[in-house]
């Protein structure tokens, strides 16, 4: 039977280590789950985008790794995205084509809505940022075509931090 030198099994053990320890490691602490945006501050909304769908601004919020998911209720939107390399900075964006949507009590069909959200972690179950929301609309009545900026305040199932 062979010898094996303590630097060698080290060697060997080294990587399982590292793997198991990092398994479990998740570096970005915001919690999973329903969130519900709340205003802080608007700056933009000419077309009553908020007042009229304050019930849709709520979402349901995943994290794998880097990675941030947002199912958000307004137009059934989609947001993707990442934390920042540094710190608990975030930014997701999201897109749909040809939605159906009610701007100033008249149905519009958008050539696109865009959303985009820059946000920080304030605790597991609350973060804030800047939002952005903007329907287009080329071919559609004037009316059509809005844009929501503002900051907000998202917290989860009314659990603000301690």
């Amino acid at each position: 039977m062979r010898a094996v030198s303590t630097v060698r099994r080290f060697r060997l053990l080294l990587p399982a280590l590292l793997v198991s320890a990092m398994s479990g490691c998740v570096p970005f602490h915001q919690d999973a789950g329903e969130y519900e945006f709340t205003p802080v501050e608007i700056f933009r909304d000419e077309c009553g985008l908020f007042a009229a769908n304050q019930d849709q601004f709520r979402g349901a919020l995943q994290v794998t790794g880097r990675v941030v998911r947002l199912d958000f209720g307004l137009l059934n939107m989609q947001l993707i995205g990442y934390f920042l390399a540094e710190g608990d900075d975030f930014a997701i964006d999201g897109t749909i084509v040809n939605a159906s949507a009610r701007v100033r009590g008249q149905e519009c069909l958008l050539d696109e809505a865009s959303f985009h959200i820059d946000a920080t972690t304030q605790c597991g179950t609350r973060f804030d940022g800047v939002m952005r929301v903007r329907y287009e609309a080329t071919q559609r009545p004037a009316e059509c075509a809005c844009e929501l900026w503002m900051r907000f305040e998202a917290v989860k199932e009314a659990k603000r931090c301690e």
